[in-house]
């Protein structure tokens, strides 16, 4: 094999779109065939489609080539491990790689990474239906969030008054989002919930890149980043119990103004004053502490 230099992903945002969709397939191939197939049979074949992404051209015959397969192989613990609950993909990322999904002739639209485009009405909704999925799976809710994400592109109109690149969330059923759900290929709907899912535990936990500043909404989380690094997308413990109390908070307290105004406000800007407010109020308890008379 002719000696060349060829970069292939080691952490999850260093994977291309092409690279996502082929590790979604892998996936999708895991899940319907019951598991049969054992990590390091799933490290190989994502090993040979990451080099073929990247410029290499498969070489089954060529031992120096299964030798590179098996050197890359070695190196995705970080994408594919065996836990106890089976053979699972570890996604960590909140790069939105399926930009536009494709159901016959028309387009759908997903949010942009790091949720820079979600309203805080979209992700209550699909918040709810991610932990009803979780708490009693079911393909139907996977079908509804996948179809509640991905919608049509907003016309004209609605990008120039409402500034909206996708279509209205609130204009349609759940009948219409499971029916966009279903037109869409599974490994694109687990790639959905896989995206959001992760969004979700990177909100309580992470950092954000606002107006140029990083900013952590963990406070409002009872949460410290370095220690929660592996809790799983709020699907347990405080962190999902506080998102939820968050969420139905917000809406029914009407601290942004009415339902409607609450739910067509961008979710980061929503999290921008609950966080704004606590700091507030956190520097309000220290002041009296300071002003209180020693004893």
């Amino acid at each position: 094999m002719k000696q060349r230099y060829i970069e292939v992903p080691s952490t999850w945002d260093e994977l291309t779109e092409a690279d996502w969709r082929d590790v979604l397939k892998l996936r999708q191939l895991v899940a319907t065939t019951g598991h049969q197939l054992t990590v390091r049979d799933v490290r190989i074949e994502t090993a040979r489609r990451l080099l073929r992404n990247h410029g290499l051209k498969p070489q089954p015959g060529n031992p120096q080539w299964l030798l590179l397969v098996n050197q890359v192989a070695d190196t995705l613990d970080w994408l594919w491990q065996d836990l106890e609950r089976g053979l699972s993909l570890c996604y960590r990322s909140t790069e939105q790689l399926l930009p536009m999904v494709k159901v016959g002739q028309q387009q759908l639209l997903g949010p942009q990474s790091h949720g820079a485009d979600l309203l805080f009405g979209e992700f209550r909704m699909a918040y709810a239906i991610m932990r009803n999925y979780e708490q009693r799976p079911s393909g139907r809710d996977l079908n509804v969030l996948a179809g509640l994400l991905y919608r049509p592109a907003a016309s004209e109109e609605l990008q120039r008054e409402r500034q909206l690149r996708r279509w209205p969330y609130e204009w349609d059923s759940m009948e219409q989002r499971e029916r966009r759900g279903q037109q869409m290929q599974p490994w694109q709907v687990w790639g959905c919930y896989a995206w959001f899912a992760f969004f979700c535990e990177y909100l309580t936990t992470g950092r954000f890149i606002i107006d140029g500043e990083e900013v952590t909404f963990a406070p409002l989380f009872n949460a410290d980043p370095a220690e929660n690094q592996n809790n799983v997308s709020g699907k347990d413990g405080k962190h999902g119990s506080s998102l939820q109390r968050i969420c139905l908070t917000l809406a029914e307290s009407h601290v942004f103004g009415t339902m409607k105004e609450v739910d067509q406000t961008p979710l980061l800007t929503v999290m921008m004053k609950l966080l704004q407010d606590y700091e507030q109020l956190e520097r309000l308890k220290k002041a009296a502490k300071r002003n209180q008379p020693k004893k």
